[in-house]
This record gives structure tokens, C-alpha cells and sequence, in this order.
């Protein structure tokens, strides 16, 4: 396979899970690059196997995240199945590097009580505690701070020529 597109088709077919697969670092990393772009609902196995992988592979590390294990939680959040908000969560746990990278919105792939009641459904109390809590919490105060216009506060003048506006705003 060269390309990630035969890598995909091979990976649905499940072929690619054959050979080295979800295990080999450099096909795990093109799967879920190829799936940023390409999902279907159909991949929810795949992806979760893949996010699974990369999380054996952060957590033998001890530390760290990657754009890798951030993808694949961001494809699961994609699809929208509560279910997922289990492994995000896990994930999002592994240690301080996956808990600050790993954005707390893609443990609610819809609303708010629906992901609660499914947690506590399951028993995980801290996610329900943690999603009906701290993060409306986090999410009103980001919204707060967006609200200020803080982040846009070094914007030139009206007055500086249309050039340095334009500029400055795609820097």
C-alpha cells in the first residue's frame, strides 16, 4: 500500500488489521489522518481500535499526546455516539499532557445531559460530575473571555493602512 486511500480501503475491508495494521505506528497515523477527511459512521470500530492503540502507546510513554490520539478522539466526538465519551474521557485521563491537550468538548458529542446520564448509567460519576459541573463552568468562562475581545485587543487602529490591517489579522 502507498497511499492512504488503499490503506483505508484496505483497513474497512479488514485487511489492513491482518498485516501490521493498527499496531504499526506510521499506518495508524495515516489511518486516522486519512479518516479527518474521509469518515463514515462504519469506521466507529476502527477509529475506537485506533484511539485504544494510541492510548497503550501515551500511556507506555508515561507521558506526552500527540496530534495522533487528538485526531481520533476528534473523529469519535465527529460521530456523535454518547458511548464514546467513555473512551474520550479515559483518554483525556492518561496523564497531564492528554488532560490539557485533548479539548473537554469532545465529551459531548451532543448534549450536555444526554453524555451525564449515559455516565452515570455506567457508573463514571466523574465524567457526569465533571461535564454537569467544572466544564459549564470552563465553558461559561471561555465564553467570558472570548466576550471581552481580549484576544483581538492588539489590533491596529481603524486608521492604519488597509495593508498592515490585512497584515496583522492573517499573521
Amino acid at each position: 500500500m502507498t497511499t492512504g486511500r488503499e490503506l483505508l480501503s484496505a483497513a474497512r475491508a479488514g485487511r489492513a488489521l491482518e498485516a501490521h495494521g493498527l499496531d504499526d505506528l506510521t499506518q495508524r497515523a495515516a489511518l486516522l489522518a486519512c479518516l479527518l477527511s474521509s469518515y463514515e459512521t462504519n469506521d466507529l470500530p476502527l477509529i475506537r481500535a485506533a484511539v485504544r492503540a494510541e492510548m497503550d502507546l501515551v500511556q507506555a510513554a508515561g507521558d506526552g499526546c500527540g496530534d495522533v490520539l487528538l485526531a481520533g478522539c476528534w473523529l469519535l466526538f465527529m460521530l456523535g455516539d454518547v458511548r464514546d465519551s467513555e473512551l474520550i474521557w479515559e483518554a483525556k485521563n492518561l496523564n497531564f499532557d492528554t488532560h490539557c491537550y485533548i479539548d473537554s468538548l469532545f465529551l459531548v458529542p451532543d448534549r450536555v445531559s444526554t453524555t451525564g446520564s449515559y455516565a452515570r448509567g455506567k457508573g463514571l460519576t466523574d465524567l457526569a460530575a465533571y461535564v454537569e459541573g467544572q466544564w459549564i463552568g470552563d465553558v461559561l468562562l471561555g465564553i467570558e473571555a472570548w466576550r471581552t475581545g481580549s484576544f483581538f485587543a492588539k489590533a491596529p487602529l481603524p486608521d492604519s493602512p488597509m495593508a498592515e490591517l490585512a497584515a496583522w489579522l492573517r499573521q
